[in-house]
């Protein structure tokens, strides 16, 4: 089944639908599928067919986080040996980097690490104890290097980048242009450079969630809720994986880190007023004054138990026609990507997740039944699906970082989670 290519990656009949999006995705898969030699900017060859985000523009290599939810899409499309050829992919990374890289052709940073979960969908989706035994060893070396390489503050992870003073001048002037930052000095540009590479580490490029008084980008100064968030819930499931496969020595020491990890995420990232989680600024002892939906995500992976959290959270979030990334601040906010009022499947998958194990159901089926609607109604009058989406206005969301670009990938796969009643 690991072995489904370009050729043979059709759209099965049993997955058949009168929805007008659903057939559009089962059709289009097939051409978001690349063989081994087929990159466009990337480094490596990869040893597997891999999916790309976009069919046509722009995002057509391999990229980390967008791949999990591509799958959760491919495996409801009946293509879950496409969906286990991305995991070989990321696997070969992990093995001969130690990490997943950003993307096969960025390498000097990683992204939100959703291997393990990834891997945990698989193993469920197929019940199947010979999917655990392929991955384990990569998943315990991926978080091995979260450990090791991203912990910087009582045990919690921050994003971060791997990349030497000579790419950090060769990016600093693009990266400003995109933000819209200016800097005089080749030291001030390396470091500008610097903090926005580690933003791009989170997937949100670029998030204002990391301020400083006047400094927009003082992203070294916290400690990241969603990582953390991911970590934790990373490493409950690795150990549940290798329990089921005999491993129990190995399974209680994740075990161990994972309740330290929550301990602390409880800590120093909660809000204890309104139960809400933020970034924490570490080096100066605050809450990001940015809420943002990654204040989902201790609901979605189980660290929060106080449901007044996720519904406060979803109260200062919700637009007419979705959740939004961030909370609205004043117009200047709508520059960056990841910001008021951009609709990101990755953000609704968060928000659904997390609302539904925080008991509050209704709320999680008005989110996902907002975000299957407006991506519907864009659909009837473009005939695409895109990266994001306008939570205010029912349309694709513009920004002037770049241009939003035609997609499937997440989108479509988000979609086919929803669709298909999480």
């Amino acid at each position: 089944m690991s072995d489904l290519n370009f050729a043979n990656c059709q759209t099965p009949a049993a997955a058949a639908s009168n929805d007008p999006v659903t057939a559009y995705i089962l059709e289009n898969w097939k051409n978001t599928v690349r063989l081994p030699g087929d990159t466009v900017h990337g480094m490596v060859r990869l040893p597997k067919p891999f999916t790309v985000p976009c069919a046509k523009v722009m995002f057509t290599d391999f990229y980390y986080w967008d791949t999990y939810f591509t799958n959760l899409g491919l495996m409801r499309s009946g293509l879950d040996g496409q969906a286990e050829n991305n995991l070989d992919n990321i696997k070969f990374f992990i093995d001969n980097l130690g990490y997943m890289p950003n993307a096969n052709h960025l390498l000097d940073r990683s992204q939100p690490p959703l291997f393990t979960r990834g891997v945990y969908d698989l193993y469920k989706f197929r019940g199947d104890e010979g999917v655990i035994r392929k991955y384990i060893d990569a998943v315990l070396r991926e978080l091995s290097f979260f450990r090791a390489d991203r912990t910087v503050f009582e045990g919690l992870a921050a994003y971060g980048n791997n990349c030497t003073r000579q790419s950090l001048d060769g990016c600093a002037p693009w990266l400003a242009d995109r933000v819209g930052e200016k800097y005089e000095t080749a030291d001030e540009g390396a470091e500008l450079a610097d903090q926005l590479l580690s933003i791009a580490e989170s997937g949100w490029d670029f998030t204002p969630r990391f301020p400083d008084g006047e400094k927009r980008f003082a992203v070294d100064e916290y400690v990241h809720i969603d990582l953390n968030c991911l970590l934790y819930d990373a490493e409950v499931k690795a150990a549940q994986m290798l329990e089921a496969v005999g491993r129990g020595a190995e399974a209680s020491e994740l075990r161990s880190l994972a309740d330290k990890r929550r301990d602390a995420v409880n800590k120093y990232m909660r809000d204890p007023d309104t139960g809400v989680y933020y970034d924490y600024n570490y080096k100066k002892g605050f809450l990001s004054p940015v809420l943002s939906c990654a204040s989902f995500y201790p609901f979605a992976a189980g660290i929060a138990e106080d449901a007044r959290g996720a519904a406060e959270t979803l109260r200062r979030l919700e637009l007419p026609y979705g959740v939004s990334t961030c909370e609205y601040r004043g117009e200047n906010a709508r520059y960056l990507q990841w910001d008021y009022p951009a609709m990101w499947p990755s953000n609704v998958y968060f928000a659904c997740t997390g609302l539904d194990r925080a008991g509050l159901s209704e709320d999680a089926d008005r989110v996902a039944d907002k975000y299957v609607s407006t991506l519907r109604a864009v659909f009837e009058k473009t005939g695409s699906l895109w990266e994001k989406y306008d939570a205010s206005a029912c349309a694709v969301s513009v920004t002037s970082e770049y241009e939003t670009p035609e997609m499937l990938g997440w989108t479509a796969g988000v979609y086919l989670w929803l669709a298909s009643g999480r």
